[in-house]
């Protein structure tokens, strides 16, 4: 269907185009070796000018509105005591591997070790020098291994009623007080919300305590990681590939990468 439209004169505007468009700029492997890390430098650099907490808000807005999620996620769907309301739900996320046990338990030292040297590889092919590269992987690492360790396992994913933790737009910005969340929220559009759903309580806790103490090198490592992770799958050839050895070879056990076309 795409490769169709691909094809087809559409009017400019319409979906069939944005679709088009999207789907040829994943096949131009020409632009995107040419450009390298050129499209995440903006963001770069925002992360990169990290001096003050009190630029927290806006930047985890901006990042979690159009890139990743780090240290949390956050999001809208049907209230789970009654679906006749959507509702704001805050969520554990911020941990590249997806599942805590790939950080905290011994048996997937392994993998571990394989994903600080995929960090180490991304930063690298991002432009950071091989010390620097070495030392932003280590403090994203850290920063992802104090999240894992609170984490809710699989199994505790199961219990629904431990994930329904109504509060207040005030008791929320309360308990977590690390971010002006007036102005979190503002940025993210949400500016009228007013009550929230905490999915994991024990993992916010956690958050707000990094937020605090964490020194703002480190956070600016661990944002840049989630940055740069999340894009390396649709960048030049070298991202695409240190991407697909770690989360397609290393973790899931592919032997190739799909074709181009596929990807795209």
């Amino acid at each position: 269907l795409f490769q169709e439209m691909t094809r087809l004169e559409t009017t400019p505007g319409s979906v069939e185009q944005k679709i088009a468009d999207l789907y040829k700029m994943g096949l131009d492997s020409a632009r995107l070796n040419a450009e390298g890390a050129a499209p995440l430098a903006s963001d770069l650099a925002l992360i990169d000018g990290l001096t003050d907490r009190a630029q927290l808000p806006g930047l985890l807005a901006s990042i979690h509105m159009a890139l990743a999620n780090p240290f949390f996620g956050i999001g809208v769907m049907a209230d789970l005591m009654d679906s006749r309301v959507n509702t704001l739900y805050v969520a554990q996320s911020g941990i590249s591997m997806g599942d805590r046990d790939y950080y905290v338990d011994p048996s997937n030292a392994a993998i571990k070790e394989a994903y600080k040297a995929y960090l180490v590889r991304i930063f690298t092919l991002a432009g950071y020098d091989e010390a620097a590269a070495a030392q932003a992987a280590a403090d994203a690492l850290e920063v992802e291994d104090s999240l894992a360790e609170v984490f809710f396992s699989n199994v505790e994913q199961r219990d629904l009623p431990a994930q329904y933790n109504p509060m207040t737009r005030e008791e929320f910005a309360r308990r977590y007080d690390a971010l002006d969340w007036d102005a979190y929220f503002e940025s993210m559009g949400l500016a009228q919300a007013d009550r929230m759903i905490v999915q994991q309580v024990r993992v916010m806790d956690r958050v707000n305590e990094l937020l605090k103490t964490l020194p703002l090198e480190k956070i600016r490592h661990y944002l840049a990681a989630q940055v740069i992770n999340e894009g390396a799958a649709t960048l030049s050839d070298d991202f695409q590939t240190a991407s697909f050895e770690f989360y397609g070879r290393t973790m899931s056990g592919q032997q190739e990468q799909k074709p181009r076309w596929k990807r795209a």
